[in-house]
């Protein structure tokens, strides 16, 4: 389906059951200890969480005979990348989105497991589930206490100031992660970031101080929520229960239009209509959703 620098994403039939899976195998083999932990560290986090009906589901994983590792996953539609990208979502969207992702956050912080990636294009939909977080590579359990993250793997534009610093992991690096996710998804680009182009790291340190402006069409409570989740101070943030307490408790118009978008997509998917109010007519129908998986993929790990 897709070939990355890390990884290659098959899509495979599981035989026994008859169902299609996503099939993420290794290009490298395991033939020193930092790849086997890395893997290791991949499988236990997301075997551990995947029973979280917003973690995506993770079916096996195994070595095959000449050292690749692999994982058997879920097969998903797409992401939000691809989506805010062809629409940015509605306020209403985002926040229904957010408390599905900050549930799962809260369930994987009470695991002691740390996502440290969360950004749009790691987490997918399908059919049959609005939201699922997807991709632990980076994730820390919490009794390896592993703080080592290079500055190459990093999604800058979805990552807190203190991980540049390589300061200890925790919990509100992944609420910054999300609330910076959710601003990108209504915005049609992420927080601070003037363009498509990674800026040099000096520069990006100081993108951190710039204030994070209101959007269109966006309710001030709703902005100002997710400003307190990017504070650059991690004790200034509130924890992801806290955050989906507070999402959960904010009422937003479903109906309400979202803001104007920013990017042009190549991408073939073709959002569902909007739902139109219950005073009106409708037709029971299911609409058809077009979606290249191959797109998706490569998005999925050069992002």
């Amino acid at each position: 389906m897709a070939r990355g620098g890390y990884a290659t994403v098959y899509r495979a039939v599981q035989d026994s059951v008859g169902r299609e899976v996503a099939i993420k195998m290794e290009n490298r083999t395991l033939d020193n200890a930092r790849d086997q932990a890395r893997f290791l560290r991949e499988a236990r986090a997301a075997g551990r969480m995947s029973s979280h009906p917003h973690v995506v589901d993770l079916v096996d994983v195994g070595v095959t005979v000449d050292q690749h590792p692999y994982l058997i996953m879920e097969l998903c539609d797409g992401s939000y990348l691809d989506r805010m990208r062809v629409k940015p979502l509605s306020p209403a969207e985002a926040r229904d989105v957010g408390v599905k992702i900050a549930d799962a956050l809260v369930h994987t912080h009470a695991n002691g497991v740390l996502h440290r990636d969360v950004k749009p294009a790691n987490i997918l939909y399908s059919h049959f589930n609005a939201a699922v977080l997807a991709d632990f590579g980076l994730a820390v359990l919490g009794e390896m206490r592993d703080s080592s993250v290079t500055l190459e793997v990093l999604t800058p534009a979805y990552a807190p100031p203190e991980m540049f610093r390589h300061e200890a992991p925790s919990g509100a690096a992944d609420v910054y992660s999300l609330c910076a996710t959710l601003y990108a998804v209504m915005h049609g680009r992420p927080p601070r970031w003037p363009s498509d182009r990674s800026p040099g790291l000096l520069t990006l340190m100081h993108l951190f101080d710039e204030a994070i402006p209101d959007l269109p069409g966006v309710p001030r409570a709703l902005t100002d929520l997710l400003r307190r989740g990017m504070h650059n101070d991690p004790r200034g943030r509130p924890s992801a229960q806290e955050l989906l307490h507070e999402l959960s408790s904010m009422h937003l118009d479903p109906y309400a239009p979202p803001p104007h978008p920013v990017y042009r997509s190549t991408s073939t998917y073709v959002p569902p209509p909007r739902p139109i109010p219950p005073s009106t007519p409708t037709l029971d129908e299911t609409p058809t959703v077009t979606t290249d998986r191959k797109g998706f993929f490569a998005k999925w790990f050069s992002w």
